[in-house]
């Protein structure tokens, strides 16, 4: 079992906010996929299982893992994949962190750079979401999630103020937002469309829910630039 696993992507990572981010969050688990352990070593990581093709990561960091020279890192575990694959590494981490029995996941790394690596991650998460294991992408803006029943979202852990919903599927329907400055009523969100974007908790509210029977959505928790609201969940 790997309990709170933290995945680390092969996406360009922001490492000052990685940083802060991890000072407030803690797991039990750091699996690095192929580069995203060039950004683990920058950050100063422990380490337990380093899984890839091994193209992308540098070789000087590579070795130095492989030898067990990094001194904030115990020996990890590490898994090579043939480079003519069908899938990226992050889903052929995912399947398998998932495969491990991992409560809880946050992916870092997962944004920045390449769009269709990012598009290719989105999906993904319909993967944890089908098995009942909570996942999020997680970079310096965002904080983003799959539901598929209704939620509730409580102010003092959500990662910024702004709350955007999407459709995943064709259709979400019908939804009802209770909570939020605006609102809505049994209302079909629609693939294509951009309703339900940048919303925020209503004054004086500490919790607010999205209720919907069929459909998948996309949440996502949203801060500006520069604001300074992490904290420990």
């Amino acid at each position: 079992m790997l309990g709170k696993t933290l995945l680390m992507s092969g996406g360009k990572t922001d490492l000052a906010f990685a940083s802060e981010y991890l000072k407030c969050y803690s797991f039990d688990t750091v699996v690095c996929a192929d580069s995203g352990l060039d950004a683990a070593h920058s950050l100063g990581l422990s380490v337990d299982y380093i899984m890839g093709d091994f193209d992308s990561v540098s070789s000087e960091t590579l070795r130095a893992y492989q030898s067990g020279e990094i001194k904030q890192s115990k020996k990890p575990t590490f898994v090579q994949y043939p480079k003519a694959k069908d899938f990226t590494d992050t889903q052929m981490v995912l399947e398998w962190i998932l495969e491990q029995g991992a409560e809880e996941i946050t992916i870092l790394g997962a944004t920045g750079g390449r769009l269709d690596h990012f598009l290719s991650n989105l999906n993904i998460l319909m993967k944890p979401l089908k098995q009942g294991v909570p996942a999020y992408i997680v970079d310096a803006w965002n904080r983003l999630y799959l539901i598929d029943c209704d939620a509730t979202l409580y102010r003092d852990k959500l990662f910024g103020k702004y709350i955007s919903f999407q459709p995943l599927t064709e259709r979400v329907y019908p939804v009802t937002l209770k909570g939020f400055e605006y609102g809505l009523t049994d209302y079909t969100l629609v693939f294509g469309e951009g309703r339900a974007i940048s919303n925020e908790m209503a004054e004086g509210v500490d919790e607010a829910t999205v209720s919907f029977q069929e459909g998948v959505l996309i949440v996502i928790e949203s801060r500006d630039v520069g604001a300074n609201e992490l904290s420990e969940n």
